[in-house]
């Protein structure tokens, strides 16, 4: 058989084993596999060919989350997924092998897989450069174990503050979202996908501007803003880094649910966007358009209604359960069909699937969780540090401190680290769920699979740091002391013994310096305060922690607020009350040690908030990109009981030295902007500084955004050092979308800005642009400007 010969082009084989596919194989190509199908024992996962080849006896295009929904450890992931792809290449018809699927947002879904920090922390790096190599880490974790499709990156561009899945976006700015984005696709795919993994952008698209920050709410959003803002880093990541795969989003644009959406699907994505790889339904997506939405009266005509719109591959089992009688019956064109399969083999066969399909088992261990992912985890986590505030220059600590009381719901616990895409955080929900169910219920719902002595203690990462002790052991000739002073960050079931603050005063009244560690904690499901559906209606640290931080500040003690939070907060009164302040996020496996460095000094922190933080939920939306009069109001200029301004602006924050910019120059030329400019740090620190270069069009054809950036360096610079920047502003980076929705960039005036933050302008030049006929017209937008270091 011609699909069979390696040496054959993939289109050739493509097409051959096309041919040889029933209606039935051509389904399963399109929907995945229950695990519980598959497996005879749960405690032992045993796999169990009889039940596989009884229930699902076409093959499957794949399989979901065989280290995500269980406690396997890395080799014993890699020999299931050995044991299962054997049988479907030897055991089916045709012998097709199948794709298996993981979550992959801040590192790999599986037990003792490296933990990154998450995409809101790794924002703040404002360099995409350590992302590139996480994602190239989690394609060799992948690899090894023999998962190859990644759903991930998130690429979405975040508004609202109360979206309980702001943690995994990189930040509020399309041009940021977009160099991230970009970086993550190359280290997943690489440059031979024989040796990569499948990048999955998520979620297409605007999500997290819904009605209410809620999840699945609806949004509302004209063609210009999605084709100049919220679609441009998937564009960018398709054009640039080629994309293989994207993932729908939930909610409805313009009445329409995106999953039925052939406007979005097609129309956008596809002729607009240029994307000609994979496009898969979210979880239970299909689903929704009726159980949710309620578009549509049957869950059959949602299916019909999904794929005539473009969905091509299901997270969940509607094609399963209806694809077969709707082409039957021709109410769905089996031409439909054939193009979705094709995609599904054109990309195994591009994996090397077919003429590799099993991993080296016993290479495993080594390949997950080595030691350079773990440094680079730490290098990530220190990069993310964001000093907010620091009185009196409180912080670096005084090496001579005596006492340090380190207090807070969030000192002593792992949870410190984790995001809601995080092994175990993610799971944890699933965990609870299977205790006490028989094996039977377990198999039936596909819940969570472990071995019978397996705690849920046990598949955090046993030798990862809390804060309180990676602090005693960074300060060796202190007395560290630990109080939590209350039992969570939230009080959610009403405990009488909830509270502990007057221990916590107690050992802490008289320590030289308090350091709390407040934030929230993140997940799915059951008692977090951050990530899928845990949409809120306050921003603000919770009541609990804020009475906890008053009793703190009343001992009279300096108080360090250490900020471990996925989403991000409004800290009005904190910014107030508390002597300093160091916004983490959530800093993964080796945060505790780039929290203790930074705070005792041996680290200098140089991150800068990739979100806008208001000072007032009413505030938003707070976005620094907004149109000029997102930042003004008529006539009064303020609200009633506030002015407009944000707590603490995009691009910001603070240093353990000082930087100035000199022999700053603008320069136009026949394709842009050139900005040089000179970067001193004054201090008597090294430190790194964030420079980023802000643009403004005034007078086009339609409102422009009164600033955006298009263009950043991070740079680390000596105590007393100089380092020289030349940024090139590529006309063809900012045009936008005119009145008749053309690309273009039109005779505006062009403010050039330079600075330390969006609101720290160091100096800035205006220019009139003249193009030969009113406008330049962009037939490819450029999403990555140039930067160089002397």
């Amino acid at each position: 058989m011609t699909y069979k010969d390696a040496a054959r082009p993939t289109q050739e084989r493509v097409n051959d084993l096309l041919k040889e596919m029933t209606l039935e194989e051509k389904v399963a190509q399109l929907t995945s596999a229950r695990t519980g199908s598959m497996i005879s024992d749960v405690q032992n996962f045993v796999f169990s060919a009889e039940l596989t080849s009884e229930k699902v006896p076409h093959g499957c295009g794949y399989i979901s989350r065989i280290g995500g929904a269980t406690d396997l450890l890395p080799a014993e992931m890699a020999r299931a997924m050995n044991t299962i792809q054997r049988h479907f290449v030897e055991k089916t018809r045709l012998g097709i092998p199948v794709l298996f699927m993981t979550e992959a947002t801040s590192g790999v879904l599986s037990r003792n897989h490296t933990l990154f920090p998450q995409n809101i922390g790794a924002g703040a790096m404002f360099d995409e450069e350590p992302v590139r190599r996480m994602a190239d880490a989690m394609r060799r974790e992948m690899l090894a174990t023999g998962e190859r499709w990644a759903l991930g990156p998130v690429v979405d561009v975040i508004r609202d503050h109360r979206y309980g899945r702001y943690e995994e976006s990189f930040g509020e700015d399309a041009y940021l979202v977009s160099q991230y984005g970009t970086a993550y696709v190359q280290g997943l795919q690489s440059d031979d996908l024989t040796q990569g993994i499948i990048a999955t952008l998520k979620h297409f698209v605007a999500q997290g501007i819904s009605d209410g920050g809620r999840n699945c709410g609806p949004v509302h959003v004209t063609d210009r803003e999605l084709l100049d803002e919220y679609a441009v880093p998937f564009e960018a990541a398709i054009r640039d880094a080629g994309a293989l795969s994207v993932m729908a989003a939930y909610h409805e644009i313009d009445q329409v649910p995106v999953h039925a959406s052939a406007y979005v699907l097609r129309d956008l994505l596809q002729e607009r966007l240029g994307f000609k790889g994979l496009t898969v339904s979210d979880g239970n997506g299909i689903q929704l358009i009726q159980s949710f939405q309620e578009y549509c009266e049957t869950q059959e005509e949602a299916v019909k209604l999904a794929l005539e719109a473009g969905i091509e591959c299901e997270l969940d089992f509607m094609f399963e359960k209806y694809l077969q009688g709707l082409v039957e019956k021709g109410d769905v064109a089996l031409e439909l069909v054939d193009s979705a399969v094709r995609k599904v083999l054109d990309l195994k066969f591009r994996l090397g699937l077919f003429d590799n399909p099993y991993v080296d088992e016993a290479a495993t261990e080594s390949s997950v969780c080595t030691p350079d992912m773990v440094e680079l985890s730490k290098e990530m986590a220190l990069r993310t540090m964001t000093l907010l505030k620091n009185e009196d220059d409180l912080l670096p600590l005084d090496p001579s401190v005596k006492k340090v009381a380190v207090i807070g719901p969030l000192a002593h616990v792992k949870e410190f680290g984790y995001s809601d895409y995080s092994y175990p955080a993610h799971i944890e929900d699933m965990y609870y769920h299977s205790e006490g169910l028989t094996e039977e219920e377990v198999l039936a719902r596909t819940l969570f699979f472990k071995k019978k002595d397996t705690r849920y203690e046990d598949l955090y990462h046993q030798d990862m740091p809390t804060v309180y002790e990676a602090l005693k052991s960074a300060l060796p000739n202190a007395e560290v002391v630990y109080e939590a002073g209350i039992k969570d960050t939230t009080d959610y079931n009403g405990e009488a013994d909830f509270y502990r603050i007057e221990e916590a005063v107690s050992a802490a009244k008289d320590a030289d310096v308090i350091i709390a560690v407040c934030g929230d904690t993140s997940g799915m499901g059951r008692e977090n305060d951050s990530g899928e559906s845990t949409d809120r209606v306050e921003i603000c640290l919770s009541h609990e922690q804020k009475k906890l931080l008053r009793a703190l500040k009343e001992t009279g003690r300096p108080v360090v607020l250490v900020l471990c939070n996925a989403r991000p907060l409004e800290l009005l009164e904190e910014s107030r009350s508390m002597n300093a302040i160091l916004e983490a996020w959530k800093p993964g496996m080796r945060g505790a040690d780039a929290i203790a460095e930074t705070l005792t000094g041996a680290y200098n922190p140089g991150g800068k908030l990739s979100v806008t933080l208001p000072k007032a939920l009413g505030q938003l939306p707070v976005h620094y990109s907004q149109l000029a009069t997102g930042h003004k109001q008529f006539w009064r200029g303020k609200y009633l009981e506030m002015d407009l301004a944000p707590l603490y602006p995009f691009g910001y924050g603070l240093s353990y030295t000082t930087f100035e910019a000199e022999n700053v120059s603008f320069e136009q030329t026949e394709s842009g902007i050139r900005v040089k400019a000179d970067v001193v740090n004054m201090g008597e620190r090294a430190g790194d500084q964030v420079v980023q270069v802000y643009v403004r069009k005034k007078y086009a054809s339609v409102l422009q955004p009164e600033r955006e950036l298009k263009g950043y360096k991070r740079i680390s610079i000596p105590s007393g050092g100089r380092v020289t920047l030349a940024f090139e502003i590529s006309f063809d980076s900012i045009g936008y979308h005119d009145r008749d929705l053309k690309l273009v960039l039109e005779n505006v005036q062009l403010d050039v800005m330079l600075g330390f933050s969006s609101q720290d302008i160091q100096a800035e030049k205006s220019f009139r642009l003249a193009f030969e006929g009113g406008k330049r017209e962009i037939g490819r937008r450029v999403f990555g400007n140039k930067v160089w270091v002397k």
